[in-house]
């Protein structure tokens, strides 16, 4: 049965469809965000002595090894009705599967300079699966507050359509190393930024271009604890620095499609 706890608007599927990206604020309830951001901070003290309170005990730049803490169900509060309601909307009712676990942590703690020096541009996408339709959701909840310049992650808003259409020319299943390579190969823009350092992103970021019909935006995410920002898996991204004094502190989760609803 689809799930009836969330509607998106006819503006919000467009948004999502021209822009690759949709925000949806307070999406999760702060008792759920709050049990979350707690489980995460014990992990980080127990495992490598970084507490929440003391910033100098802030020294491993982008902390990993979650595993665990994942299977313990840290995070099952992700898979909520109004998840799995995001998930009919967007893949289609019983198109998609839940996950065994959910959540992955991404977090990145203050450094002096960006680590590492380049944003590692890439898109999310398996060459076992079509664009079209759109092959899993992914979905980014903030568990605390991030600012602008605070490690969020950097995207070109809009460039998943040229990625489709790449597709499409090709009558084929893409990488993510080709797509990058023909956008630097096409279109000087993506050139220049694709190869810049990510010390000089940060001026960059609301940078717009214009390429065939589409418009592009460098962005960066940003939003308050509860946010989600869904993400097309075909939008070009990579990592942000993090210049700010608290660390950045998400969960990114996929909703695969079924096999037997990609059309293959």
């Amino acid at each position: 049965m689809p799930n009836e706890t969330l509607n998106l608007s006819r503006e919000q599927h467009e948004e999502f469809d021209v822009r690759g990206v949709l925000r949806l604020p307070d999406f999760y309830p702060k008792a759920d965000i709050d049990v979350m951001a707690d489980r995460l901070w014990a992990f980080l003290d127990t495992h490598h002595g970084m507490h929440r309170d003391r910033p100098e005990s802030w020294t491993v730049a982008h902390p990993a090894q979650f595993q665990t803490l994942k299977r313990a169900g840290a995070f099952a509060a992700l898979g909520s009705q109004e998840l799995f309601a995001l998930a009919d909307a967007l893949l289609g009712p019983g198109n998609w599967h839940r996950p065994p676990f959910w959540g992955a942590p991404l977090v990145t703690f203050p450094t002096p300079v960006p680590t590492p020096p380049h944003a590692a541009w890439h898109l999310d996408i398996d060459p076992a699966n079509p664009l079209v339709p759109m092959p899993p959701l992914r979905v980014f909840p903030f568990l605390e507050p991030l600012v602008p310049h605070g490690g969020g992650t950097l995207y070109v808003a809009g460039s998943h359509r040229l990625a489709i259409d790449l597709e499409r020319a090709e009558g084929r299943t893409v990488r993510s190393k080709e797509v990058c390579s023909r956008l630097r190969e096409d279109h000087p823009w993506f050139a220049d930024l694709l190869a810049a350092p990510l010390a000089e992103l940060h001026p960059r970021i609301g940078e717009t271009a214009e390429i065939g019909p589409y418009q592009l935006r460098l962005e960066e995410m940003t939003g308050a604890a509860g946010d989600v920002i869904v993400m097309h898996p075909a939008i070009v991204h990579g990592i942000g620095h993090n210049a700010r004094d608290r660390p950045r502190l998400m969960l990114t989760e996929w909703i695969p499609r079924r096999p037997e609803a990609t059309g293959l």
